[in-house]
């Protein structure tokens, strides 16, 4: 839908060049769209979701199967494990926490889904289960397991969507039952692997610790992390026990532990083993209880700790480890919170030294820490826990730190890697269906054809054959031979298009050669081409400025030599040679109508095989010749030729519309981020064309070179303004972290800064929307810069974002009411509340240079850097 606007812009800005206007637009737009309809489908009734879950033992009682059954109403589905992201939610399926279960593989399904390909409006695949379906996976029992006494609680959550367009959250749980011992394939992929390096770290002599043996204050100043391990001396093939603890400050919590960094809104607790110590480790385990706490519906609950919280978790002594020491090395990532404001990610890195040797008391030693950034453990957790063992839940201990593999995708087996090999040659035993030769020949020679319709090109055609007629003495075997060399002239032109064409081809091939297997010796495949938003870019330019002149916006011209001198004496002469030269001549005069029609089709075949570029533009200048031919044969057909008149100009702007439509085609095909500068940069095309089409009513040649000149001034101008200064996404993201403020959150906005104010932390707030071009303008070129960001990281200042797009909300109130305390009514609005200094503000509006921000952060710096820092709760 988002895209659907810019679309609608640029059919806007096509058609705004003409007085024509049509009616009759009608149809539904989501017309053959699955699942939108009837979009909104209020009146769907509830999908009714159901699970049931069972499992089997295996009779070796080391391993079983789990499976989860979930059925749903008619109309509905459910969607895959593995459903693409960008589209629908996943179904995510989890085992609770048990002790009895060391681990849980990949959930499979007993069918295939229903796949529905990718659409205008959700652009990725939906892999859709109507009915029923069922999920199983294997898990590993810890020795001694009574299978009927396992206890397995399952859970499931989603998306549940009705094929009329109703679309809601879904979750269940089940308590899975026994049903008896059957065989099942032991899952080897969930058995830890042996070490087979000795030692497998780093001996001390190469590593220095560089933390502080002891507590570790957070860096919010919210909480204190401990941890030691035990015992400090170990044989080969030993386990150490790692204890982690956190102490929270006030009112602030932790987020539970979770085995990757997979959870929506808040950043979960990550522990994971560095690179230092790369020996396997159990997932961490707690006994403090997890609080649930749903803070926006639709969406997970927010899962945490309350009060001291303890981990613990196991690493495993290499079997074949040589005696010595080893560092025992490690992160944790965090974030601390309250109920209404919460510290930024943060994380630290454990260290300790393991002697490994003769087995001694089972004494602990502390563990020693330094700062570290959240990023380091969540990115060292993606290696160390493989994605098979996330279905465990938040609180499992499965054997970790084997590396991620990828899985076939019919059997969903971990498979061994195996060597590359680049040199494989495969048969395509069905090949796809392309255009023949032979239908673009005959695509060419119609649109040559139509050119003979345009105004300047149909009342010459007639002209040209009497001519011949009267030449040759009405021998007819001489009148059709001067239509032919006439037509060779007129084929020859398109030739050497062609050949420039080709050309370019190769040049911009060689300097972009991409795929050599794609492109051949042609240069750039077309794929390739029309991936290249430049490419699409250059064609959008092209259509367009073409279509404004079949619009009569302006017209193509060509040079005043053409008529005159050398050349039209050729032109004149009589015979073949002079046919031949005709040929040449009319259809270079013929540019101002025919050139908007050719310049895209020369855009076109840039990017074709040489071979395809030579048959198009071949076969279209035998379709302009083609009346030549025709008549020369029998020149009484003449008579039939259309009559010219206004009907000639009529159609050739019909053709414009069709050019526009083409535009408006390229410019859905554009990346996003380049969409509003494109459209910025036709408004710029059509004024300067609308400037180029003034050139020929004014008299003095320096007025005429003036207005040529500005025209391509401000069409260049403005498309350079857009493209460096409108673009959005990577070109523009900066050097700050934004905390956008949701619109469910609003309402704590005032309370969650002041708190922060109280806490000694600086708070930047940008109040924006999109409706707001100013806002716009001052985020990208005063607010969202590299000084700016420069300035918030030296400092530890926290930016805010609040986008204000939907006023209608019923949160709105509450940010008009916070503007005005503000002492403003409107936006832009950037405020700098300084830290320490709770109630106190800097408030900049109307349009910003970065400097002056820059100044105004300076200025809150320098006021709260004689507070002292403090929580909330100490105020």
């Amino acid at each position: 839908m988002k895209r659907l606007a810019p679309i609608a812009l640029t059919l806007l800005l096509c058609f705004l060049p003409t007085t024509i206007m049509a009616q009759g637009l009608g149809g539904d737009l989501f017309q053959g769209i699955e699942g939108f309809d009837d979009f909104g489908g209020g009146n769907q009734s509830e999908p009714n979701l159901k699970i049931t879950a069972s499992y089997v033992i295996d009779p070796a009682a080391t391993h079983g199967r789990v499976d989860i059954t979930a059925t749903v109403g008619s109309g509905w589905c459910v969607y895959s494990t593995t459903q693409p992201k960008g589209g629908p939610m996943q179904t995510k399926l989890k085992v609770e926490s048990n002790p009895a279960i060391t681990a849980v593989g990949e959930f499979t399904p007993d069918h295939k889904p229903k796949i529905v390909p990718p659409d205008k409006i959700i652009r990725v695949a939906q892999e859709k289960f109507y009915e029923k379906v069922t999920w199983s996976a294997p898990f590993l029992l810890a020795p001694g397991t009574k299978a009927e006494d396992l206890k397995l609680k399952v859970k499931l959550s989603g998306q549940s969507c009705h094929d009329k367009g109703t679309c809601v959250p879904v979750s269940a749980e089940a308590v899975a039952k026994f049903d008896g011992e059957q065989e099942v394939p032991k899952p080897e992929n969930l058995l830890p692997e042996k070490a087979t390096t000795p030692g497998g770290a780093i001996p001390p002599a190469d590593y220095k610790i560089q933390g502080t043996m002891g507590d570790y204050t957070t860096e919010g100043n919210h909480g204190v992390l401990s941890g030691k391990f035990v015992p400090s001396r170990v044989e080969p093939g030993d386990k150490i026990t790692v204890t982690l603890n956190f102490k929270p400050k006030g009112n602030y919590h932790i987020y539970a532990y979770s085995p990757t960094d997979s959870t929506i809104g808040y950043k979960s607790t990550q522990i994971a083993l560095a690179e230092t110590t790369p020996w396997l480790a159990t997932q961490a385990a707690t006994e403090n209880p997890v609080i649930e706490k749903a803070l926006i519906e639709g969406f997970p609950a927010v899962r945490y700790h309350d009060g001291e919280t303890t981990w613990k978790f196991t690493v495993q002594v290499p079997i074949d480890a040589v005696p010595g020491k080893y560092p025992l090395v490690g992160y944790v990532g965090y974030q601390t919170c309250t109920d209404t404001t919460c510290d930024r990610p943060s994380g630290a890195m454990f260290e300790g030294v393991v002697q490994v040797g003769e087995k001694g008391k089972d004494e602990s030693a502390p563990l020693a820490f330094s700062a570290a950034k959240y990023n380091q453990a969540a990115e060292r957790a993606k290696v160390t826990h493989a994605e098979v063992q996330d279905a465990m839940g938040d609180n499992a201990g499965p054997v970790i730190g084997l590396p991620k593999q990828e899985q076939p995708p019919e059997n969903n087996v971990m498979a061994p890697p195996v060597p590359l090999n680049n040199n494989i040659q495969w048969t395509v035993l069905n090949p796809p269906e392309t255009a023949s030769l032979a239908w673009i020949i005959v695509l060419s020679f119609i649109g040559g054809a139509i050119l003979n319709l345009m105004p300047c090109v149909l009342p010459v055609v007639g002209l040209k054959i009497l001519s011949f007629v009267n030449q040759a003495g009405k021998h007819r075997g001489q009148v059709f031979m001067l239509n032919l060399i006439y037509s060779l002239g007129v084929i020859f032109v398109f030739m050497l298009l062609a050949v420039v064409s080709s050309s370019l081809n190769l040049i911009v091939g060689y300097f972009n050669p991409g795929d050599g297997t794609a492109g051949g010796a042609d240069g750039l495949a077309w794929g390739q081409w029309s991936g290249d938003w430049r490419y699409i870019l250059a064609m959008i330019i092209l259509v367009y400025t073409m279509g404004l002149s079949m619009l009569g916006v302006w017209e193509l011209t060509m040079p005043s030599f053409m008529g005159s001198g050398s050349v039209a004496n050729a032109s004149n002469k009589t015979g073949y040679g002079g046919a031949f030269f005709k040929g040449i001549v009319t259809t270079l005069l013929s540019t101002p109508c025919s050139g908007p029609f050719l310049g895209p089709v020369f855009g076109y075949t840039i990017s074709q095989p040489t071979i395809v570029t030579f048959v198009v533009f071949g076969s279209i200048g035998l379709g302009m010749a083609s009346p030549y031919l025709i008549i020369g044969m029998n020149p009484r057909l003449i008579a039939f030729l259309p009559k010219p008149g206004n009907w000639m100009v009529a159609f050739k702007q019909l053709m414009g519309f069709v050019m526009m439509l083409t535009v408006v085609y390229l410019m859905y095909t554009m990346p996003d981020e380049y969409v509003v500068p494109t459209l910025t940069l036709l408004v710029g095309l059509a004024a300067g064309c609308w400037m180029l089409g003034q050139v020929h009513m004014l008299e003095h040649k320096s007025s005429k070179i003036a207005t040529t000149v500005g025209a391509f001034v401000v069409a260049i101008g403005i498309g350079y303004f857009a493209y460096n200064n409108l673009i959005e996404g990577d070109a523009h993201d900066g050097s700050i972290a934004w905390n956008t403020y949701a619109e469910e959150r609003w309402p704590a906005l005032e309370n969650d800064i002041y708190a922060r104010q109280q806490a000694g932390e600086t708070v930047m707030v940008d109040f924006t929307a999109d409706w707001c071009p100013t806002c716009k303008v001052n985020y990208y070129t005063a607010i969202n810069t590299d000084g700016v960001g420069e300035v918030v990281n030296q400092h530890g200042i926290v930016p805010m974002l609040v986008d204000w797009t939907n006023t209608t909300h019923d949160n709105s109130p509450q940010v008009q009411k916070f503007i005005n305390k503000l002492g403003s009514n409107s936006i832009p609005l950037l405020a700098i509340f300084p830290g320490g200094k709770a109630g106190e503000v800097f408030v900049l509006s109307d349009l910003l240079t970065e400097s002056k921000v820059i100044e105004s952060l300076n200025a809150a710096q320098q006021e709260s850097g004689n507070v002292p820092k403090q929580t909330a709760m100490q105020e």
